[in-house]
Parts: C-alpha cells; sequence; structure tokens
C-alpha cells in the first residue's frame, strides 16, 4: 500500500476510477521510465536468507503494485507489462522508492517471491523478472465494481501530520484486511491529517465507520469517521451551497444564507496562539514583520486585544523555532510563550473562523440584496436614470 495524490472531486457517487488517484508508482514513473533495458543476469537465491517481517513487507508491497487497485490506474504499471508478456525486470521495480526502502537486494525480493506463495506474483526462472499472475486476470472495470469499491471505503480525519503507511495500516489493521491506504495531501504535497481507506471486505469498512470511538494515541482526540460515500455528499452539498450563494447574489435574488459545516476539515498543527498581550504596543504587522519569509496566511489580532492568533500555510511550530532568539520568543520587545493549538482548542478555532466567513458573506449578501432594492445603479428608483445634454 502507498500513499496518493488527492485528486477526488467533490460529486456524491464520484468513483475513484472516473477521477485517477496518483499512485507510488504512477509518481515515481518518470524516474523508473528512464531506467536501460539491458539485458539482465540470472539471480541465484541458493543460501539466501530473508528476515520473514521484510519478506512480508515486500510481497505486500509488489502485491499492491501488481494488484486491483493500482495497475489498472497506473500508466507506467500499463506500460510496462505490455512490453515483454507481462514482465517487469526487479531492477525497474526498485525505482520505486518504498519499494526501495523496504529492501534493495534483489536476490532478498526474489526469494522473497519465491517463497511467499502468493497466488498474484510469479518470478521467472533467471529470478531477475516478476509479473501478475495470468490465471488472475484483472477484473472488468464496470459500474457494479466501482460502487462496491466506494462501499468499502472509509474516511478518516484528524491524524497527525507526520503519519506513515506503516503508521496507519497498523492502526486501521484491527478492523480488517485493507487493499490501500491514501494519504490524502494538498497541492504542495503535504499531508492533509485525513486518509481513505479500502478495505477488501465491505463488512470490515461497515465496522469501522460504526465505532464511536477510536484515537491515534491514548491523548489525541477521537477521529472523525465516516464512509467515503457520506463524506463526498456532504463535501458535495457545500460545493452546491457555496455555487447557489453566488449564483443567488449575482442575480439579486432572495437572500441564501452561508451556513457552517457541520465537520470543518483543517489541517492541524498550523495555528500559532500568543497569548498575555496586555499592555504591550503591537499590531497585526509587527506580527508580520516578524514571522516575515515564513508562510503567514492570516493574524487574527486587533490592538488592545490580550491575545493573537496567527495561521501558517505550513508548520507553526517550525515557524516558530525560526524566531526565537536564545529559545525566547520576542515580540515587540516583549517576551512571551506562544504555544501551538491543537485538541479542542485547535477545532474550536476553526469552526470560529468557518463561521466568521460564514457571516461576512451572509452580511455582504445581505448588502447586495439592499442595494438591489434599491434600484442599484441605473436601475429602478434611486438609480441615476437617464440622462439629457442641456442646451
Amino acid at each position: 500500500m502507498t500513499a496518493a495524490t488527492e485528486n477526488d472531486v467533490p460529486n456524491t457517487l464520484k468513483t475513484e476510477a472516473e477521477t485517477p488517484v496518483k499512485t507510488e508508482a504512477d509518481t515515481e514513473s518518470k524516474n523508473a521510465g528512464e531506467a536501460k533495458k539491458e539485458e539482465l543476469e540470472p539471480i541465484t537465491t541458493d543460501n539466501v536468507v530473508v528476515e520473514s517481517h521484510v519478506a512480508a513487507k515486500v510481497v505486500k508491497q509488489l502485491e499492491y503494485y501488481f494488484g486491483d487497485r493500482n495497475l489498472p490506474q497506473d500508466r507506467f504499471m500499463l506500460r510496462e507489462v505490455t512490453l515483454d508478456n507481462g514482465w517487469i525486470p526487479l531492477d525497474t521495480m526498485l525505482n520505486f522508492k518504498r519499494l526501495a526502502s523496504i529492501c534493495s537486494d534483489k536476490p532478498k525480493i526474489a526469494k522473497a517471491i519465491e517463497d511467499s506463495g502468493s497466488e498474484l506474483l510469479v518470478i521467472n526462472e533467471d529470478k531477475n523478472k516478476v509479473r501478475r499472475n495470468p490465471d488472475k486476470p484483472l477484473p472488468k472495470n464496470t459500474d457494479e465494481l466501482k460502487l462496491a469499491n466506494n462501499l468499502k471505503t472509509v474516511y478518516v480525519k484528524g491524524l497527525p501530520l507526520d503519519l506513515t503507511i506503516d503508521k496507519a495500516e497498523e492502526l486501521f489493521s484491527q478492523f480488517g484486511k485493507m487493499s490501500y491506504v491514501k494519504l490524502r495531501k494538498n497541492a504542495d504535497s503535504e499531508f492533509k491529517g485525513s486518509v481513505f481507506i479500502e478495505f477488501v471486505e465491505q463488512a470490515d469498512a461497515d465496522k469501522m465507520v460504526a465505532t464511536q470511538e477510536l484515537k491515534f494515541t491514548p491523548e489525541s482526540d477521537n477521529l472523525l469517521i465516516m464512509s467515503r460515500n457520506d463524506y463526498f455528499k456532504s463535501k458535495n452539498q457545500n460545493v452546491k451551497q457555496e455555487k447557489n450563494v453566488k449564483r443567488e447574489a449575482q442575480m439579486g435574488g432572495t437572500e441564501v444564507k452561508h451556513e457552517v459545516p457541520e465537520h470543518v476539515e483543517y489541517e492541524k498543527g498550523k495555528i500559532l496562539k500568543i497569548s498575555e498581550l496586555e499592555g504591550i504596543e503591537t499590531s497585526r504587522e509587527d506580527m508580520k514583520t516578524l514571522f516575515e519569509g515564513h508562510g503567514v496566511s492570516w493574524v487574527t489580532f486587533n490592538k488592545g486585544d490580550p491575545e493573537a492568533y496567527i495561521r501558517f500555510e505550513g508548520s507553526a511550530q517550525e515557524a516558530l523555532e525560526k524566531v526565537r532568539v536564545d529559545e525566547k520568543f520576542i515580540l515587540s520587545g516583549k517576551e512571551s510563550s506562544p504555544v501551538v493549538l491543537d485538541g479542542t482548542e485547535e477545532e474550536e478555532y476553526w469552526k470560529k473562523s468557518a463561521y466568521e466567513k460564514a457571516e461576512f458573506f451572509n452580511k455582504k449578501n445581505r448588502k447586495r440584496k439592499f442595494d438591489g432594492a434599491r434600484g442599484g445603479r441605473g436601475r429602478g428608483r434611486g438609480g441615476r436614470g437617464k440622462r439629457y445634454r442641456r442646451d
């Protein structure tokens, strides 16, 4: 299993196949495609010993690359399997960083496949190439299959930003065997704190969705868990509402209220709180200047406020460490002790931010409606009307 970049388009019944997921193999295909096709030396696995946990990971990763979930959508793999009757050299497979990070020793990889008893993988006689078992053809990509896969997929939010695939598998394997785990990332390839998990069996997905409490660590907050379809329905409703609001505002129609979504999606670790600002002569500009070059995207502060909140494009903790002087944080000549929001306080910040954004647009729409009722520029009573030239 491997991470993938988020490419899903909000649509109630939008399937993964309709909007292809970029897999690790797809992302690295450019490098892999540059591998030279040379005469391959046979590999000997006699007396080769592979640690059991390494062998299991190697086979699992290769089964992912050649599996039903990845292969139909992976342009590089699909091209490679057409070149040599389905066989792909181990040299080529080792261009995939995740496989190479597990094991880069070709004899050990060959030995792992050879001894695995895998029904999906086949090693050639020279033990230097691998392919998908021809007796296991890919299933037809039907609408029924897409819908079935969607029902097996679970959305989870609230995970730490340093999450790895291995950590995710360790946490979620308690619910059943998984086909893949997809780390959702933003445009800068930064993990957003949420994942999609597809299980082999729908019953396991249903069991996870029914879980009332699940934490990444005993000290952390409960994770938000819902089915993939419910997630996209919720997201799609929010998108439709935004479009309706804009349309009504443009047409000068009836007022449509912006609602704060039930589940506010946000990336953890981006908000810095600075307290005890009473009596300190400072401003938003001072804060922006202090953190200049460290990705400040928003500052919530008015003169006289006892505290300020600074939102960063990246990690707030990293930005904080970069501006400390002798491990002290100095703002406008005064030392203070800022903290990075987490837990309930962080969630409340984002909820309040979403509420204020909704109120802003509601107020803007009410003003437009009022201006429209008055006639605006050149319409109805109160408009500038027709002008006549004075002789």
